[in-house]
């Protein structure tokens, strides 16, 4: 991020803007998921899914902003959670006898 940036504020309100997104987010999937409801689940964790999805978009076309390293960096952070988001919806979208189980 450029320096002239890193002082003012903007970047610490941004992050903390989406820490708490994500952790709405993740506290409704987790509440769905504790309470056993399933479909509410999957709502939460596909509005988790496609707001990290949005996320990692934004990362891609950020080059001209914040220069190559920036954006590789920014879509570094990103790319994990959408991987784990959208398995985690594969894996959820069969039934639980169905899901092979590992060793």
């Amino acid at each position: 991020m450029p320096t002239a940036d890193a002082g003012n504020g903007t970047n610490t309100l941004l992050m903390r803007t989406v820490g708490v997104r994500d952790l709405v987010l993740g506290g409704g999937a987790v509440l769905a998921r504790t309470r056993g409801r399933r479909a509410e689940f999957r709502r939460w964790a596909a509005a988790g899914l496609a707001s990290d999805t949005g996320d990692l978009l934004v990362g891609i076309r950020s080059a001209r902003l914040v220069g190559r390293s920036g954006a590789i960096k920014a879509v570094a952070v990103v790319v994990p959670w959408v991987a784990a988001g959208a398995a985690g919806l594969v894996r959820g979208s069969h039934p639980p006898d169905a899901v092979p189980r590992t060793r």
